[in-house]
């Protein structure tokens, strides 16, 4: 469990930092001549606060410390990507200004990424 509860958090910290860049590089091309410097601040809080969201909702995947779920193929991908897509299907169909709506996007897309691309690689090193 500690294993992979520390693949969670490694997630949530490469997503974190990952989605602070994109949706300044967002930012910055969508709002040019705009005061930057106080944008950024909540820019960050932000991204961190949506990241921690998609975290939370990440959680189910610890119980494939269980290995009757881990050896069923589908409760492990229900059970490991849940959560990153649950939130991008709760993104897509919220009532958000587009301009929120691609930051919510963009940051659980980035979650997914990431998170799909450290299963890859526990799946990898368990077999």
């Amino acid at each position: 469990m500690k294993a992979l509860a520390r693949q969670l958090f490694k997630t949530f910290l490469f997503a974190a930092i990952i989605s602070i860049a994109a949706n300044c590089i967002y930012y910055s091309v969508t709002q040019k001549g705009v005061d930057y410097d106080k944008a950024l601040p909540k820019i960050i809080e932000g991204i961190v606060l949506l990241n921690i969201i998609v975290f939370v909702m990440s959680l189910p995947s610890l119980f494939l410390v269980n290995l009757a779920y881990w050896n069923n193929l589908a409760v492990r991908l229900i059970l490991y990507f849940s959560g990153s897509i649950v939130f991008l299907i709760t993104s897509l169909l919220l009532h958000l200004p587009p301009q929120s709506k691609v930051v919510y996007l963009l940051t659980g897309g980035i979650f997914l990424a990431v998170h799909a691309v450290f299963y890859y690689l526990w799946v990898k090193k368990r077999a």
